[in-house]
């Protein structure tokens, strides 16, 4: 029998994940976005549970998220994902959200892989039971443009922490949704109000654990565009990042 090759999950949007706007946080944008996914990988047979019997899991290793407009507290969404044919070690996954009306209010577009929790290294495709499922090949955001660039001048972080127990998921490391906290914390509340956000987009590059430290830079590139590294330890790179605003 063949899987549904989309989800749709609806959310109303709690107080707790919207900022000082009362808007939904990029980081409460990328839970609803994860969970959906989750679900949508239990159905088809791809859930965590079913990896972790033979050592493996899921990791998000890069998403780019556009945004119309961002709901707001109390509002009701629909959030629908598909995935797109594998590749060799490469599974992509859309996603597009919708208010009560019907109108889009973002769109995202991801690359996640699963790794061998023994070994840490990326399981490719034909290692893993693939679901019977009529693939959509239409992505919600049209990007691949991945490259970011580096931020040069890292004398002074814009941003830093040290990782403990409440920063962590199931896996064991820093969830991948708190990293956009981390990356918009680079900001101060008088630039995110000046401009309106219209997209971003996060690569995962190492994972990080308690006690770690993680110092993060923001770069100017120009026509509303940052760059943002997020370095651990001051030694290696955990996660690279860009930010639009209009």
């Amino acid at each position: 029998m063949k899987a549904c090759n989309q989800l749709i999950r609806k959310f109303t949007v709690r107080n707790y994940e919207t900022d000082f706007e009362q808007k939904l946080k990029p980081s409460a944008v990328l839970g609803y976005f994860q969970e959906t996914a989750g679900d949508h990988s239990e159905e088809m047979g791809l859930g965590f549970k079913k990896l972790a019997q033979d050592g493996f899991y899921w990791v998000l290793s890069k998403i780019y998220v556009e945004i119309d407009r961002l709901p707001e507290f109390r509002d009701e969404i629909s959030v629908a994902t598909w995935p797109h044919l594998p590749n060799k070690a490469i599974y992509e996954r859309s996603f597009a959200a919708k208010d009560s009306s019907g109108e889009v209010l973002l769109r995202a577009f991801s690359r996640w892989c699963i790794l061998d929790a023994r070994s840490g290294r990326i399981v490719p495709c034909s290692k893993i039971s693939q679901p019977e499922i009529d693939f959509i090949g239409e992505r919600a955001a049209d990007f691949d443009a991945w490259r970011i660039d580096e931020v040069k001048s890292k004398a002074v972080p814009d941003f830093s922490i040290k990782i403990a127990n409440s920063e962590y998921d199931l896996n064991n490391h820093v969830n991948n949704i708190k990293y956009a906290d981390y990356v918009f914390n680079c900001f101060s509340v008088a630039e995110l109000k000046k401009h309106r956000l219209k997209a971003f987009q996060i690569h995962y590059i190492q994972q990080s654990h308690e006690s770690d430290r993680l110092d993060f830079y923001k770069e100017n590139q120009g026509d509303g565009v940052f760059s943002v590294e997020g370095i651990k330890n001051g030694r290696e790179q955990v996660i690279a990042a860009r930010v639009w605003f209009e």
